[in-house]
């Protein structure tokens, strides 16, 4: 009898295990088709020459060789993506932070204010930068309109190589909305006996959020940086939009992204291209390493440092 409870048991359970396999093989699947074979395929092109139109030809390192000792391009776009991922991380995540903020007190119409900062995520990003390139417009735009009232000069905006950049930063940061949201679900399990521990002690509202809110929003906020970061190293279509298709004045717009998109689609050398690629791909991945060991001496979590 007991024999026979135990094969019942492995049955059951390997029952179980199958069916669990057989839910999650089209997630399986998905990451495999659309993720891992084309990431490995892209590899394989980064040794090739390849216009699409053409069998590829293997060249071994001389993409890579190119890349590092040749194109001037490549540092130029590196630069400009740096100057906007660090610029558009610290902008990002001060301001949603502080909306979070504000947003997480007991205030009339809060579900208003909630609805209205989150409202520009959910507009698609084309969209978005077909309404930005029509308030940056140098003679019909709102914005230089408004400044015409305080008597202040038109400025360029995505026209001029030092407003460019901060010009999309505002755009970016406007758009945010889903960080705010995710600051504001953090906020909300901050316990309230903490905050009313540093009250009793004497503390004001900088107290408070110096030794309770920021430490126990550690984890949140380091979630919203490693967000943050990969968005803008692989902007692209807001740069494409605004009128800086090719790469800004004195290419001072150039992201990797498009940087990419150019060699691949433009000048058709696609293999030169996932090049490019595989090199974007290990500084991600560098950097996003890196961030994650760094983190373990500001981020707190429940059960100890991570």
């Amino acid at each position: 009898m007991a024999i026979r409870k135990t094969t019942s048991y492995r049955n059951h359970t390997r029952q179980r295990v199958l069916f669990a396999y057989l839910t999650i093989l089209p997630a399986i699947l998905g990451v495999l088709l659309f993720t891992v074979l084309p990431l490995l395929y892209s590899f394989y092109l980064s040794f090739t020459k390849w216009d699409i139109f053409h069998s590829e030809q293997w060249v071994g390192f001389d993409n890579y060789h190119k890349i590092f000792t040749e194109d001037l391009f490549f540092t130029k776009s590196l630069r400009v993506t740096a100057y906007y991922s660090i610029g558009n991380v610290l902008a990002c995540i001060v301001f949603c932070f502080i909306i979070a903020l504000l947003l997480n007190q007991n205030i009339r119409g809060r579900a208003f204010f909630r609805s209205v900062f989150y409202l520009p995520s959910v507009i698609p990003i084309l969209a978005t930068s077909l309404i930005w390139y029509w308030l940056y417009d140098i003679d019909f735009g709102v914005i230089n309109h408004i400044l015409s009232w305080f008597h202040i000069p038109k400025q360029m905006w995505v026209s001029s190589p030092g407003t460019v950049i901060p010009s999309i930063i505002i755009m970016s940061v406007w758009a945010s909305g889903n960080i705010i949201v995710i600051f504001l679900a953090g906020l909300q399990d901050v316990p309230r006996h903490l905050l009313e521990a540093v009250e009793i002690d004497g503390g004001n509202w900088w107290s408070k959020l110096r030794s309770v809110t920021i430490p126990l929003m550690s984890p949140v906020i380091f979630y919203n940086i490693i967000l943050a970061f990969v968005n803008s190293v692989t902007t692209f279509t807001q740069t494409y939009t605004l009128g800086t298709q090719g790469g800004g004045p004195n290419d001072s717009a150039l992201f990797y992204a498009f940087l990419i998109y150019r060699e691949a689609f433009k000048h058709m050398n696609m293999g030169y291209a996932c090049a490019l690629a595989m090199v974007l791909f290990v500084i991600v991945s560098l950097f996003t390493l890196l961030l994650f060991r760094v983190s373990r001496f500001w981020v707190h979590y429940e059960g100890g440092r991570s």
